[in-house]
């Protein structure tokens, strides 16, 4: 019987599990770590996507009952953070706690244009028209300027896109919030809640972190300093450290 917490690390737009690979070799020598590819992205079929958060949060269930895992500990980043928000509150019972990694509960107008402007290019000129767009995103997600980091971030999500239908899922099913926003619901998470933020996060800032970490009973907010979105990449100790902590805690 394997008595280490397990943790579940879930990824964001246009990546893959690989996006986890700091994390996953220092992770597992105490948490048996389970990191995947999310619904139309790198291994992971389309199938019959329906455009919703829900949908991945029930991806997410049905993997878990495979494994067997009992209670998990989830550590999304992005959209893998409202991922498991959605996990949370419609899976109460498998969920030991939540770490919230650049994440947010809501979309603005603004993220709003971000994600149908990616729809429309992909509708009309297929993956091929989002390479720049990727590249320029994967930028963007970065404070340092470390160009081996940018540029294996970048490789990354290229790999990450292999079917245009994922990348428009994906899309579609972060748009879902901006009209169902998950702020309402989020007083129901009554497990123990961890919210990270990047200083100079400018995707998803400090400020949509303070959002999930007021609406979620007695969760913890950090904001780590002179970083971007990528902390997997940028702080990849600092973030180590508090994951680690954070769970062993509970």
């Amino acid at each position: 019987m394997n008595e280490r917490p397990t943790a579940v690390l879930i990824h964001g737009l246009s990546e893959t599990r690989k996006v986890w690979r700091r994390q996953v070799s220092f992770l597992e020598p105490t948490f048996r770590v389970i990191s995947y590819d999310v619904r139309g992205f790198g291994d992971s079929p389309t199938g019959a996507a329906d455009g919703t958060v829900r949908q991945l949060a029930d991806d997410l269930a049905q993997l878990l009952s495979a494994f067997e895992t009992g209670p998990v500990w989830l550590v999304g980043f992005s959209m893998g953070g409202v991922i498991s928000q959605r996990f949370a509150l419609d899976f109460p019972g498998q969920t030991k706690g939540v770490v919230l990694i650049a994440s947010s509960c809501a979309v603005g107008p603004h993220g709003q244009k971000f994600f149908e402007h990616r729809i429309q290019q992909i509708e009309k000129g297929g993956l091929q028209s989002i390479v720049e767009t990727n590249n320029s995103d994967a930028r963007g997600c970065f404070y340092t300027e470390d160009e081996n980091l940018i540029e294996e971030y970048k490789e990354l999500r290229v790999a990450a896109v292999r079917d245009p239908a994922g990348y428009l899922n994906a899309c579609h099913a972060m748009l879902d919030i901006g009209e169902n926003p998950l702020t309402p619901e989020l007083n129901a998470i009554r497990c123990p809640a961890f919210i990270i933020a990047g200083e100079y996060d400018p995707y998803c800032p400090p400020k949509a972190s303070k959002m999930i970490a007021d609406a979620i009973p007695n969760a913890k907010l950090s904001i780590i300093e002179n970083v971007g979105h990528c902390m997997q990449f940028e702080a990849s100790d600092q973030l180590n450290k508090h994951i680690t902590s954070f769970i062993t805690s509970h």
